[in-house]
C-alpha cells in the first residue's frame, strides 16, 4: 500500500501551498499507506484525518523511541549521552504518568498570564524589527523578521537574561534534521553541533537560576521540576521544547501563509480579512506538518493498513487539514471556511501545549508585516524559493515543519525619522 497520486503530490510544499492544489484530488487514496526508506526499514504514514486522529489517541500506539527498536532509538541518540539527555526527554517523546508530569512542568511556565503578556509584547518587537526592513526597503524576512521575532517572544516570556537571548539568537535553525536522514549526512551533522550548543546553554540557563531565582518562568519552572522529583535532563529539555516549538512554528506558518497569499493577490489588498480568517490560512499552510514517529505497540488495523508491533506511524497533519472526507474542497484557501477541528497543533493527549501563544504571535507577526510593509513582494521568482530540504519531497526526507529557509523580500522604503 502505497500514496496515492493525490497525495504525493501535496507532499511538496510548493504544490501544497499553491492554488495548483485545487485541481488535486485524494478522494478514494488510502488514508495510511507503507513508505519504504533509504536504510531499507519502513514507515507508515496516516494522512487521512480519521486514521490521523485515531494514531494519536489510540493507546495502541506510543511515543518514545524505544518501542520501536534501535533503528529508531538511534534517531534521537547521536550525540554524546549528556547532550542527548538535555534534549530529548520532554513531553513529546513519552506516553502516560511521565507524560502528564512533563506536561503539567511545562504548563507551569505557559500561564495564562505569561502568555497574554507575551502576546502583548510582541506587537512592540515586531514594529521594531519591522521598523529596521521598512527603512531599507529589502530584507530577508527569516533572518531579520521571523526568527528575532519568534525567539525574542518567547525568551521574554520565559524571563530569559539578555545573555541568554544573545546566544538564543545566534544560533540560527533549532528544529531537527529532516527524519530519516541516514547518520552522518549534512543536515544531520550540522543539527548535532546546534543541539551540543542548545544543551550547553539550557544548562546554563539552568544553573544561572538556581544561583539567581526569581519570579520568572525558568525559576517557577526548577521549583516545579524539583517537587515533582524531575530530573534536570527532563527539565532542560522541556525548555528546548518549549523554545523550538514556539519559534519553528510561527517562522513557517508566516513565510509559508506570505508564499500563498503571494498566489492570491485579491486577498492581499484586505489585510484585516487576512487575519480575521487565520484559523483556516493556519489549516492551509499547518506549518507543523508532521508528527514525530509513534510505534505499535501490539499487532493493529488502521484504516486497511495491517501493523506489527514496533512498527513506526508519522502522522502527517499537513495532509490530514487536507482530507476529503473531512474538509469541503480542502485545497482550497476559503478565509470565511467554518468547519473546525483541524489539527494544526496536534490532538489528544499530546495537543500542543502553546497553542494559545503561537496563535497570538502567528496573529501579530503576520498583521504587522502586511500593516508595516506596504508594497511587499518576493524579491524572487516563487517557485526558486527554498523551502527546509524534507519539506519538497517524499518521505524519506521528511521534515516535521514545513516553512522557508530564507524570504528575501522588497517594499516601499520608508524614510528614516530623524530626531
Amino acid at each position: 500500500m502505497i500514496a496515492g497520486p493525490g497525495t504525493a503530490l501535496l507532499m511538496d510544499a510548493r504544490v501544497r501551498h499553491s492554488p495548483e492544489a485545487e485541481r488535486i484530488d485524494t478522494r478514494g487514496e488510502p488514508p495510511v499507506w507503507r513508505a519504504e526508506l533509504p536504510d531499507g526499514s519502513a514507515v507508515w504514514v496516516a494522512s487521512g484525518y480519521d486514521a490521523a486522529r485515531r494514531a494519536m489517541t489510540d493507546t495502541g500506539f506510543a511515543k518514545p523511541a524505544v518501542r520501536g527498536g534501535e533503528r529508531w532509538t538511534r534517531y534521537l541518540d547521536f550525540t554524546a549521552p549528556q547532550v542527548t539527555d538535555s534534549i530529548v526527554r520532554s513531553m513529546g517523546n513519552t506516553d502516560g504518568d511521565l507524560h502528564r508530569s512533563l506536561r503539567d512542568l511545562g504548563a507551569s511556565a505557559l500561564t495564562p498570564e505569561r502568555v497574554r503578556a507575551a502576546v502583548d509584547r510582541a506587537d512592540g518587537v515586531a514594529e521594531e524589527l519591522l521598523d529596521a526592513v521598512a527603512e531599507r526597503g529589502r530584507a530577508d524576512l527569516v533572518g531579520e523578521f521571523a526568527h528575532p521575532f519568534g525567539v525574542r517572544a518567547i525568551t521574554e516570556l520565559l524571563g530569559c537574561p539578555e545573555d541568554f537571548v544573545r546566544r538564543a539568537l545566534e544560533l540560527r535553525r533549532w528544529g531537527p534534521a529532516p527524519l530519516f536522514d541516514p547518520p552522518g549526512s549534512p543536515d544531520r551533522e550540522r543539527y548535532a553541533a546546534e543541539r551540543e550548543a542548545m544543551s550547553e546553554l539550557l544548562h546554563d540557563l539552568v544553573a544561572f537560576r538556581r544561583r539567581s531565582p526569581g519570579s520568572d518562568a525558568v525559576s517557577g519552572m526548577i521549583a516545579h521540576a524539583d517537587a515533582a522529583g524531575l530530573d534536570e535532563g527532563q527539565l532542560t529539555s522541556t525548555l528546548f521544547l518549549l523554545l523550538v516549538a514556539t519559534y519553528e512554528p510561527v517562522a513557517d506558518f508566516l513565510t509559508s501563509s506570505l508564499y500563498t497569499l503571494w498566489h492570491h493577490p485579491d486577498l492581499l489588498a484586505e489585510p484585516a480579512r487576512i487575519t480575521e480568517g487565520l484559523d483556516e490560512l493556519l489549516r492551509y499552510t499547518s506549518p507543523l506538518a508532521a508528527t514525530m514517529p509513534r510505534f505499535a505497540v501490539r499487532p493493529t488495523e488502521l484504516y486497511g493498513a495491517e501493523l506489527e508491533p514496533g512498527d513506526a506511524v508519522v502522522v502527517h497533519l499537513a495532509l490530514a487539514n487536507r482530507d476529503p472526507r473531512r474538509f469541503t474542497a480542502p485545497n482550497r484557501l476559503d478565509l470565511t471556511r467554518d468547519q473546525g477541528q483541524d489539527l494544526v497543533f496536534s490532538h489528544g493527549p499530546h495537543f500542543c501545549l502553546g497553542s494559545g501563544l503561537a496563535v497570538g504571535l502567528c496573529r501579530t507577526a503576520l498583521g504587522a508585516v502586511l500593516r508595516r510593509l506596504p508594497g511587499l513582494a518576493a524579491a524572487r521568482p516563487l517557485d526558486t524559493l527554498p523551502w527546509q530540504r524534507g519539506s519538497t519531497g517524499d518521505i524519506t526526507h521528511l521534515h516535521i515543519t514545513a516553512g522557508l529557509t530564507e524570504l528575501p523580500v522588497t517594499c516601499r522604503p520608508r524614510p528614516a525619522v530623524v530626531s
